[in-house]
C-alpha cells in the first residue's frame, strides 16, 4: 500500500528542488547579464578613448609646452582668457573628465578593469603624471583635495596593474619606459633608488 505521507514528502522534495534550480538559474542569468552590461560599457568607453577626437585632445595635452606650475598658469589657466587658453582648457577638461568618470566607474566595479587597462591604462598614467603638479596646485588653492579624485584613482589603479604585469622594472633600476612615473606613484621608491 502506498503511504500518502511519503508521496507528499516526495512531491515537496521535487517542488523544492525545482525552486532551487530556478533560483540558481535566475542568479546565473542575472550575473551573466550584469557581466555583459559591464563589458558593453567598458567597450563603449574604450571606443570613446580610441576616437580620433579624444586622441587629438590627448596628444595636444601631452605636447603643451610649460616648464613648471607658474609657467602653466601664465599660458593655459582659464584666467588668461585667450582663444588658445580657452581651447586648451576645453581639451584638458575633456580628457580629465572622461578619465575621472572612468575612474568612478572602475571604483564602483561597473567596468571591466582589463578592458579599461587595455584602452586607457598607460595613457591615463601618463597624463596624470604630466599634470599632477597642476592638479595638485588647483587642489591646494581653489578646488579642494577631492578634485579629480576618480581620475587619480584610475591612474593609480592602472599604475598598479601595469606594475603587476611587469611593465616597470624591479626597483625601477632597468630604465623601462614606465619606470619614469615612479616619482608620482611611488615617491618613496623614487627617493630610495636614487644614486
Amino acid at each position: 500500500m502506498v503511504d500518502l505521507a511519503e508521496i507528499q514528502a516526495a512531491y515537496y522534495m521535487v517542488a523544492a528542488t525545482g525552486v532551487l534550480v530556478a533560483a540558481i538559474y535566475y542568479v546565473y542569468n542575472m550575473r551573466a547579464a550584469e557581466r555583459n552590461k559591464k563589458i558593453q560599457l567598458s567597450i563603449s568607453i574604450a571606443d570613446r578613448i580610441g576616437s580620433k577626437e579624444f586622441q587629438r585632445d590627448w596628444v595636444t595635452l601631452w605636447k603643451l609646452d610649460w616648464k613648471d606650475t607658474d609657467d602653466f598658469l601664465k599660458k593655459y589657466d582659464a584666467s588668461v582668457n585667450t582663444e588658445a587658453s580657452r581651447e586648451h582648457f576645453a581639451q584638458r577638461h575633456s580628457v580629465w573628465v572622461l578619465y575621472n568618470n572612468v575612474g568612478y566607474l572602475l571604483r564602483k566595479g561597473l567596468v571591466d578593469e582589463d578592458i579599461v587597462y587595455n584602452a586607457a591604462g598607460w595613457d591615463a598614467v601618463d597624463i596624470w603624471h604630466r599634470y599632477w603638479p597642476i592638479i595638485d596646485y588647483y587642489r591646494r588653492v581653489e578646488t579642494g583635495p577631492r578634485w579629480y579624485e576618480n581620475f587619480e584613482f584610475l591612474a593609480r589603479a592602472m599604475w598598479g596593474m601595469g606594475k603587476a604585469r611587469g611593465e616597470t622594472s624591479l626597483g625601477f633600476k632597468d630604465g623601462l619606459f614606465a619606470d619614469r612615473y615612479k616619482d608620482v606613484f611611488e615617491p618613496k621608491a623614487a627617493v630610495s633608488t636614487s644614486p
